[in-house]
């Protein structure tokens, strides 16, 4: 349900949610849990970084049209989802414009952005400066991040440049 480094216990962590996990564990990282990392060791703020997922199921791509949701997602992700909320001073949405084009991955989006209302200052996405609320897989982002508050303005439109690592 989550992956969870920490590099310096004496600052806060960050909470990043992507779309669903891969195969990483303590030992070997897949690209995304990298960029990740490096990104928000980047930022210098931040001593350790939550990663959590959309969806709970481990798989190399998700199948909307073969698997039932409660087979994609355990109820317990978000339970995960929000305790990493409240303990981390930031939660950034990184699961990329790609969940909106199917009606499932969307619906699941939104009841996670719902769900975390009471957080919602706290909730940013990632812009390369050009393009909003991409995936830490861009290649645009590979040297670095900008993120922009979540609320208060949509994704696309957003004029406020955020921290830039």
């Amino acid at each position: 349900f989550a992956w969870k480094r920490v590099w310096n216990k004496d600052k806060p962590l960050a909470c990043v949610i992507m779309l669903n996990p891969c195969h990483a564990d303590n030992y070997m990282v897949d690209t995304s849990t990298a960029l990740v990392v490096n990104n928000i060791t980047r930022l210098e703020k931040y001593g350790g970084v939550e990663i959590l997922n959309l969806y709970s199921r481990l798989t190399k791509k998700l199948n909307f049209k073969w698997n039932p949701e409660e087979e994609l997602n355990l109820p317990d992700n978000d339970v995960f989802i929000k305790k990493a909320a409240e303990e981390c001073d930031i939660v950034i949405l990184a699961w990329g414009k790609s969940v909106y084009n199917n009606p499932k991955s969307e619906a699941r989006a939104l009841a996670v952005i719902n769900m975390l209302q009471e957080h919602k200052k706290k909730l940013f996405y990632i812009s390369d400066g050009e393009k909003d609320f991409i995936h830490p897989l861009t290649p645009s982002l590979r040297s670095g991040w900008i993120l922009k508050p979540f609320f208060g303005s949509t994704p696309s439109t957003s004029e406020n440049n955020g921290p830039v690592c």
